[in-house]
């Protein structure tokens, strides 16, 4: 409760609109890399008006794209929280608290692939994806008043964020039960499958695939493969949504329409 508090009393004297998303840290520190990177929230509406309530977290790659269209690469965003709060007033779909990770920019590749050309672990990529599941997820569990279980803890990316979010939940599935894997770049991590069969499920989990017609013939075919690959491996049919989204090119666009599909997945999974 008190730091409840004296983050609010910290924004408002540093004028900032906790109605919006705003920065979490500027300069969270991913150790074994030597780097920091910003992380942005949104909190729920109803945060505000009910001090001891707690919320689901869905994380989210490239965070610079996900709330607001003004500050995303090519103008246009997921508007993540904006859909949050039109299917919770409109639908009565729960509330959930968003967190964005902004990526490494020219680091972004290194950080967001599992695997290095040869198919051998990439050093990179494995501390970042653990930085999230461990370091990063503590930071906000006390920061935040979130539901720290597992079952209300998911991750979600896009392109090479999307093979990221993918590797991420898989790996960590003690920690993850919901992976949103968008229109993923299975063509730069093709190890991706023998690891998949490897290690097989170990915790019920839900991914929602997402791929457009439009999108290359290689994105669609991986992404439908990914699905055989989970179902082959051990998770059931009801754990996994594939989302074939017809005339959808790999764009944020697509990523904003889909979202709304995968946050009523999200809340009625």
């Amino acid at each position: 409760m008190e730091f409840f508090y004296s983050m609010i009393d910290k924004m408002k004297k540093n004028n900032i609109d906790y109605r919006h998303p705003f920065l979490l840290s500027k300069a969270i520190r991913i150790n074994g890399l030597r780097r920091r990177r910003k992380v942005w929230a949104f909190l729920p509406p109803s945060y505000f008006s009910d001090s001891k309530k707690r919320y689901p977290v869905i994380y989210f790659n490239d965070g610079q794209n996900i709330f607001e269209g003004w500050k995303a690469a090519f103008g246009v965003s997921w508007e993540v929280h904006n859909t949050m709060k039109k299917l919770s007033h409109h639908e009565g779909y729960g509330e959930s608290i968003l967190i964005g990770i902004e990526h490494g920019k020219k680091n972004r590749k290194s950080e967001f692939l599992p695997f290095n050309t040869s198919g051998a672990f990439s050093s990179e990529g494995n501390i970042y994806t653990d930085f999230i599941a461990n370091e990063l997820k503590t930071f906000v569990d006390k920061k935040l008043r979130t539901l720290i279980g597992r079952e209300h803890t998911s991750i979600i990316g896009s392109s090479l964020g999307g093979i990221n979010a993918f590797y991420t939940g898989f790996k960590h599935q003690d920690v993850f039960s919901k992976v949103g894997v968008f229109s993923p770049s299975v063509w730069a991590a093709p190890h991706i499958f023998p690891l998949i069969k490897k290690v097989g499920k170990h915790y019920p989990t839900k991914f929602y695939l997402a791929v457009g017609t439009q999108e290359g013939k290689s994105t669609l075919n991986n992404t439908v493969k990914l699905n055989s690959a989970l179902l082959d491996s051990g998770f059931d049919k009801h754990e996994i949504k594939l989302s074939i989204i017809e005339g959808a090119r790999h764009e944020e666009l697509t990523w904003q329409k889909e979202f709304v599909n995968y946050y009523r997945w999200f809340s009625d999974n």
